[in-house]
């Protein structure tokens, strides 16, 4: 009797891992995590920017292709490259929350603290261009109770994906793209990062394989047809 108890322990404490760790759970929130779609698009968003080093040519490239992307910056940065944020919202791309500071205890927090800590993202980039984002993505995209209050209290959109690129782990870009590519489907929503060195480098492979597959792009807005900014 007492392996049976260690394995149902066991299994929920399984369980717990994978609603918090897994925004595609929808366990605590019910998260955009991929939109039906006949047609061949898809959204590209890339978290934890805006990089003063990197994201300027991520958006060169973009800009280049003719491309809108979502950005869900970290409120911080925002703060640091105002002008990077300012050229975002100039040249059609969406920009969204990702937490002020993206720190892994933040889902130790209470909501009431991490409440704060989105309404500061937002309010960074409300002062900066007069937009109030809706879109929010969790850092690390772990989900929990807290987490889950705090994006009611402020009226928020949870954002997930589809496709994890895992840029931050694998290093050789060739093998990115091809795990991007595989499976791709109308309406996947695909996650990248703009902070990363030579991010722009994995960036036009994508963009040349999505071109070569016939595959067209938009905002997560756009994807899903929602607002992405409080009227």
């Amino acid at each position: 009797m007492a392996w049976v108890i260690v394995i149902l322990l066991l299994w929920v404490l399984a369980a717990l891992v994978w609603a918090s760790a897994d925004i595609g759970s929808g366990v605590y929130l019910k998260a955009l995590c991929r939109a039906e779609s006949a047609d061949k698009v898809v959204a590209l968003t890339f978290d934890d920017g805006p990089d003063e080093d990197s994201t300027p040519r991520v958006l060169d490239l973009l800009k280049r292709y003719d491309v809108r992307a979502t950005f869900f910056v970290v409120g911080e940065q925002a703060r640091q490259n105002p002008e990077l944020i300012h050229r975002m919202v100039a040249e059609g791309h969406t920009v969204a929350n990702h937490s002020y500071y993206h720190l892994p205890q933040s889902t130790l927090w209470s909501s009431q603290r991490y409440t704060e800590e989105l309404f500061r993202c937002n309010d960074v980039v409300a002062r900066l261009t007069g937009l109030r984002m809706r879109l929010y993505r969790p850092p690390f995209g772990v989900t929990n109770p807290p987490i889950a209050r705090a994006v009611k209290n402020l009226g928020l959109i949870p954002v997930g994906w589809s496709v994890r690129s895992l840029d931050t782990i694998t290093k050789n870009r060739d093998r990115v793209v091809d795990r991007v590519m595989r499976g791709l489907r109308g309406g996947d929503v695909i996650l990248l990062h703009d902070r990363l060195e030579n991010s722009e480098e994995l960036l036009e492979k994508l963009l040349t394989a999505l071109r070569t597959q016939h595959y067209t792009t938009a905002t997560v807005d756009e994807l899903f047809k929602i607002e992405a900014y409080e009227k």
